[in-house]
């Protein structure tokens, strides 16, 4: 591994500031660049590193730096000479775009890849990572399923074991909002609330759509050698077959309703749907920014659970990562 790895981090939310603070407090990564949507920022010294750090802090956009450059991501890292590109950038399940291209791009220059973004691998994983592997680029991954715990890795374990069945609560902000439908706000007052206190996007619909715990269903079967995509896995809306009424009833049950994605590897089924649990199921008491994983084979079970978020925890995440992957 190379003394220092230089790199690129792609998008400034959350993850991309929690990124570049993280990434400063490390000795083996140096920030060459800083991209967003609205141009780049090459750290040529403590200036820009103190400019940039400061937005960070403060949970600003990139844009909010007088030194921006418009410049795209793709040219920057070229110019920065980076050996790495952290990609940080909302997903687009629809037709996969910017995304697909940005990658391609960053492939073909021979930069590796650490990612959040679940964009690619839920559309197209066994193409993409071919398309990389033949360019001899890595591309790590394990930040885009339950960053906090070791869910890619354990997958990877498992590809040979005759995995039968996958259950798992992965998506945060819906749980959160199960969570307030039984205290007894309504759905539409929970999701508000959600979006109130920044666990759901303005447009929380990727996540109560079923979208973001369907990509992450996708890359883990895909992971134990499926050729599975987002496109094959039946979602269920949250608000088409949750309300309190039903919240409720199942609580006088001793049971919880959690929006579960699961696979029947044997039947070939694939679904993200709100279902009801006993109380005591470890996937019915997952809560808050926990994320729970239920393998089924070999007549047993194998579950995984742990603290997924906050952006800092997948920043770290990314980190460990990138040295892990990165070219000697």
């Amino acid at each position: 591994m190379a003394s220092i790895i230089r790199a690129s981090i792609i998008g400034f939310g959350n993850v991309g500031r929690s990124l570049f603070l993280e990434a400063q407090d490390n000795p083996f990564i140096e920030v060459a660049v800083v991209s967003s949507s609205k141009g780049s920022v090459y750290i040529r010294g403590v200036r820009e590193a103190k400019a940039i750090e400061a937005l960070a802090r403060e949970g600003r956009k990139l844009d909010g730096y007088e030194g921006l450059e418009r410049v795209d991501p793709v040219e920057a890292l070229d110019n920065a000479g980076v050996d790495v590109a952290f990609i940080a950038i909302p997903p687009n399940y629809d037709d996969g775009e910017p995304n697909i291209s940005l990658y391609r791009s960053i492939v073909n220059r021979g930069v590796d890849i650490v990612t959040a973004d679940k964009t690619v691998l839920a559309l197209d994983y066994h193409g993409f990572l071919s398309y990389a592997a033949i360019r001899g680029v890595r591309v790590g991954y394990t930040a885009t399923v339950a960053a906090g715990i070791p869910a890619i890795e354990a997958t990877r374990a498992l590809k040979y074991r005759g995995v039968e069945r996958i259950e798992a609560v992965l998506n945060a902000t819906t749980n959160y909002i199960l969570s307030l439908m039984e205290e007894g706000l309504s759905y539409e007052e929970a999701v508000e609330k959600a979006i109130k206190t920044k666990l759901a996007e303005p447009d929380p619909r990727v996540d109560t759509h079923g979208w973001d715990p369907a990509a992450k269903l996708a890359i883990l079967l895909s992971t134990l050698g499926r050729r599975v995509t987002i496109r094959d896995i039946e979602r269920i809306p949250l608000e088409e077959a949750v309300d309190t009424d039903k919240i409720r009833k199942a609580m006088n049950k001793g049971l919880k309703i959690k929006y579960i994605a699961h696979a029947d590897l044997k039947k070939e089924e694939y679904r993200v749907e709100p279902i009801e649990l006993p109380e005591n199921d470890p996937l019915a008491r997952t809560h808050g920014i926990y994320n729970t994983i239920r393998y089924t084979l070999e007549g047993e079970t194998v579950t995984l659970s742990g603290p997924v978020g906050p952006a800092w925890r997948t920043a770290r995440v990314m980190l460990s990562e990138a040295l892990l992957i990165a070219k000697p």
